[in-house]
C-alpha cells in the first residue's frame, strides 16, 4: 500500500470516527433537552359548568301512524288544533273494510245457525239409534264398549267439528273489526296536534305517515349531552337555560337523565337530560331551540391519563424542570382516564414520558 493510500484510510477512519461520536453526542444532548410540551401534559379539571344544545320538548308526546296503507278521507284537526284523548285525527276510507266486516258477521250468524241446528240433529239421530239398533250394535263396530259411549262419543266428534267451524268465523269477525279500528287515528292524551304530514285529506298515505300529539303543560327543555360529559350530570342538579328569542336566562333543575344514547342527524352521539323550569312554560314554545348551562357534580375534579397514576395514588409531575412524585386521591375511571379529586392544581405538568424522568434526574 503506497504513502497517499495510507493518508486516505487513514482519513476515513477519523471521519468516521467523528461522524459516531457525534450522534451519539447529540443522543446524549436530546435526552437533556426534551421539550416539555412533547413528555409533559397539563391538568385537564372537569368544567363547573356544561354546555348542551338543546329543544324545547313536550315529556308526553306521542308520535302516531296508521297501521295500513289506505286514502285519506278526514283531517278534523290542523297543525296548532286543541285535541282532547280519543278524539278522531284522521281517518282512512272504510267502504272495503266495513263491507268485509258485514261479510264476517254474515258468514258467522250462517254458521251460528248450523251449529244449533247440526246440535240438534245429533241428538234427535242418537235417540232414534238407541231404539232401533240392538244394544251391542256400537262395540261390535268398534266404536265403544257401551251404547251410552257411543252415543256420547258421536256426538262429541260432530260437536267438535261445527265448534271448529264457528270458532273459525268469530275469529274472522274479530281480524275484520280490527281492520275496521285500525282505519281511524285517534289521540291518546290531552294536547295539541303538533304536527302532520299531510294537509288535505284525498291523498293516498303510507304507514310512515306521522302525526304528532303533545301536552304543552308537561313542557321541559331536552339537552343533548356529550357522552364525556353525562357522568357530572346528576337529578336535581341546578340549570340555566338560553331560549332563542327570549332575553333572559330561565332556571332550571334537571329532573330526567335517560339511560341510553341517542345518535342526532349530525352523527353525534349524546344522552339526552331533561331540565324542568316553571318559567318555560309561561315564556317558551315547543320545539323552540337553546342551550342549557348545567352545574356538574364534580367541581375541582381533574382527569388524568389511568397509567401516569402509581400504585393508585401517586403521579410524576414536572415541578421547575425536576421530578417531583404528588401524593392524590382518585375517583371514578372514565375510559382512559381516571378521576384526581385532590393533590393537583392546574397547574401542574403531569410527566407523561418516564424517560424524561431520568433526564431530569442524572
Amino acid at each position: 500500500m503506497n504513502k497517499k493510500n495510507i493518508i486516505i484510510t487513514f482519513l476515513g477512519a477519523v471521519l468516521v470516527v467523528g461522524v459516531v461520536g457525534y450522534i451519539l453526542y447529540s443522543n446524549k444532548i436530546s435526552r437533556h433537552t426534551q421539550s416539555p410540551s412533547t413528555t409533559t401534559t397539563s391538568v385537564r379539571f372537569i368544567n363547573s359548568v356544561i354546555t348542551a344544545e338543546g329543544n324545547v320538548t313536550a315529556q308526553n308526546q306521542a308520535n302516531l301512524h296508521f297501521q295500513i296503507a289506505g286514502k285519506l278521507t278526514s283531517l278534523p284537526f290542523k297543525e296548532g288544533a286543541v285535541v282532547k284523548s280519543g278524539q278522531t285525527i284522521a281517518s282512512l276510507d272504510s267502504y272495503t273494510i266495513q263491507k268485509q266486516l258485514e261479510g264476517a258477521l254474515n258468514t258467522y250468524r250462517s254458521v251460528r245457525d248450523t251449529f244449533d241446528q247440526t246440535k240438534d240433529n245429533v241428538q234427535d239421530n242418537v235417540q232414534k239409534a238407541q231404539l232401533t239398533n240392538p244394544y251391542d250394535y256400537y262395540s261390535k263396530a268398534g266404536m265403544s264398549d257401551t251404547r251410552e259411549s257411543a252415543i256420547n262419543d258421536a256426538i262429541k266428534r260432530i260437536v267438535d267439528q261445527n265448534q271448529a267451524n264457528l270458532d273459525n268465523s268469530v275469529i274472522n269477525v274479530q281480524l275484520a273489526h280490527n281492520a275496521f279500528q285500525l282505519s281511524t287515528l285517534t289521540s291518546p292524551l290531552n294536547g295539541i296536534l303538533l304536527h302532520e304530514d299531510v294537509t288535505v285529506p284525498g291523498l293516498n298515505i303510507s304507514p310512515s305517515t306521522s302525526f304528532v300529539v303533545a301536552d304543552p303543560s308537561t313542557a321541559v327543555f331536552r339537552a343533548n349531552v356529550n357522552m364525556n360529559n353525562i357522568n357530572y350530570v346528576a337529578l336535581g342538579a341546578h340549570a340555566e337555560i338560553a331560549i332563542d328569542g327570549i332575553k333572559d336566562k330561565l332556571i332550571g333543575t334537571v329532573v330526567n337523565i335517560y339511560p341510553s344514547k341517542v345518535v342526532l342527524q349530525n352523527g353525534q352521539s349524546v344522552y339526552q337530560v331533561d331540565i324542568q323550569s316553571d318559567q318555560l312554560l309561561k315564556l317558551a314554545k315547543l320545539d323552540q331551540t337553546g342551550t342549557a348551562l348545567i352545574k356538574t357534580n364534580s367541581e375541582h375534579v381533574a382527569l388524568v391519563p389511568m397509567w401516569t397514576v402509581l400504585g393508585g395514588k401517586y403521579v410524576w409531575v414536572n415541578e421547575n424542570n425536576k421530578p417531583e412524585l404528588k401524593t392524590v386521591s382518585t375517583g371514578k375511571v372514565h375510559g382512559q382516564d381516571i378521576e384526581i379529586t385532590s393533590g393537583l392544581t392546574s397547574q401542574d405538568k403531569i410527566i407523561i414520558n418516564p424517560e424524561y424522568i431520568q433526564s431530569l434526574q442524572y
